[in-house]
């Protein structure tokens, strides 16, 4: 090739890049996608999980008449305590908070409905979704981090337990991840605000600002990541102070007092709950996302080329596993479909996940082809929970002895089974059978960097 055809070349690069979408506008795009998947399949009419309902109704009673007090509802709505002459719900504050402004724009003040914070929980969790994909265009090419995210809202709890009802998890998995997208580009301050609401909304993961402000003080050998307690700090300040306001002292749980397991029992349980929480029939996040069986074996070659950002977000989260399995029995009670309390550390496993996809399962035919035929079937089974929009009755709460997309094939009836069954077992013919026939360039690195991606 001649210098004219070089400079044809340059110009053509210096074209392309100029014509490249800044990745917040993409961002915005997979977020308006996923929000209208999950505002299609939220629950809007009920009934809700107890803990969703208490929670609901206590930030209703926050935009329409300022206070926390409940006691017209006793009788009526579960996890009602009365203390000081009124009565209040134990539920944490930050999901209240978050769900309040909802009310104050769409509730009519008559009394508490349903949809408000319906929407509440689906606009937490496009933001995390988008998060998501911010970052993983760090690391991959738009396209690959598009099926990430994909993968990630609708093949994962999040699609079926924080999109559905006001759980804590929606507005817990989207602040943890703002918290990594600042902190990745050194914005000590700003990612301590949202470090600081996820303290608000599930206490301990106040160890997730930890285990960035620890590792990003190592890393730099400065001290301007420490800036991230600042806003940790601040928000342990108001739970504090919230707790002490409703329940007449200072702590951090407040009125939440969830049965743990027994003290002397602590490490075992921990180790049954680590392994309830991979391979229960009813929460185990390998059981509901076997896509994740075909990501595991490139663990150690993506964590070799991981950036340090990735490394420090899937330590925090593991670290807040850790404290969860801790304190509460891994399963999360009853009233939901597919897993709960392992979603924020799958969130901030996202990243590293994304890589393994690439150092690992991307690399050869085979593996692509199981991983498309899995990742379909991931898809497929919250999607049979979230379309039907069915929640179990009764206490199940049994994770090692029932299998819920089969359980909830029992109260739908075969017809409906039987057609869900038969368009699964279709889409995963098709994903495997164009993933088989689909040749990679020769020489590219599936889901590397494209070089127009990573200057934008």
């Amino acid at each position: 090739m001649g210098p004219s055809g070089l400079v044809q070349v340059a110009d053509n690069v210096e074209a392309d890049r100029a014509s490249v979408r800044p990745v917040w506008f993409d961002a915005f795009l997979v977020g308006v996608m996923a929000f209208v998947v999950f505002a299609a399949t939220a629950e809007y009419r009920g009934p809700l999980n107890n803990d969703t309902q208490s929670t609901a109704i206590a930030a209703w009673q926050l935009a329409m008449h300022g206070n926390a007090t409940l006691t017209g509802f006793q009788g009526h709505v579960a996890w009602l305590y009365h203390v000081g002459g009124r009565d209040v719900t134990n539920r944490l504050p930050g999901t209240i908070f978050w769900a309040a402004p909802f009310y104050a724009l769409l509730g009519r003040g008559n009394s508490p409905e349903v949809y408000p914070s319906a929407i509440a929980a689906v606009a937490a969790s496009t933001l995390a979704i988008a998060f998501a994909f911010s970052l993983c265009c760090r690391l991959v090419s738009r396209r690959a981090a598009l099926g990430a995210a994909g993968l990630f809202a609708c093949a994962t709890g999040t699609w079926t337990v924080s999109a559905d009802q006001l759980w804590t998890h929606g507005p817990a998995q989207a602040a943890v991840l703002l918290t990594l997208v600042f902190v990745v580009r050194n914005q000590w301050l700003l990612a301590g605000m949202p470090a600081g609401f996820a303290i608000l909304v599930r206490p301990h993961l106040g160890v997730v600002a930890l285990v960035f402000c620890v590792a990003a003080v190592v890393h730099t050998k400065q001290f301007r990541p420490l800036l991230i307690a600042v806003g940790a700090v601040v928000g342990a300040a108001i739970l504090l102070a919230y707790n002490n306001a409703l329940w007449g002292g200072i702590s951090i749980f407040g009125g939440y007092n969830q049965p743990v397991v027994a003290s002397d029992h602590k490490f075992a349980a921990l180790g049954i709950g680590f392994l309830g929480d991979l391979v229960s029939p009813e929460r185990g996040v390998l059981v509901m996302t076997p896509a994740l069986l075909v990501l595991l074996p490139g663990a150690r070659a993506a964590w070799r080329m991981a950036p340090h950002w990735v490394r420090w977000s899937t330590v925090a989260g593991f670290a807040y596993l850790l404290l969860q399995l801790w304190g509460i029995r891994f399963s999360g009670g009853d009233g939901f479909y597919s897993y709960r309390t392992t979603l924020e550390t799958l969130s901030l496993c996202v990243p590293l996940l994304t890589l393994m996809w690439r150092e690992w399962t991307s690399k050869t035919r085979g593996r692509r082809a199981t991983f498309a035929a899995l990742a379909t079937t991931s898809v497929a089974l919250p999607a049979f929970g979230a379309v039907i929009n069915w929640v179990p009755r009764g206490v199940y709460n049994k994770p090692s002895r029932i299998y819920l997309p089969l359980d909830l094939a029992h109260h739908i009836g075969a017809v409906q089974t039987s057609g869900w069954l038969a368009g699964t077992v279709a889409a995963v013919v098709i994903a495997t059978v164009m993933t088989w026939r689909h040749q990679q360039p020769t020489g590219a690195t599936p889901g590397a960097p494209q070089s127009l991606v990573a200057a934008a």
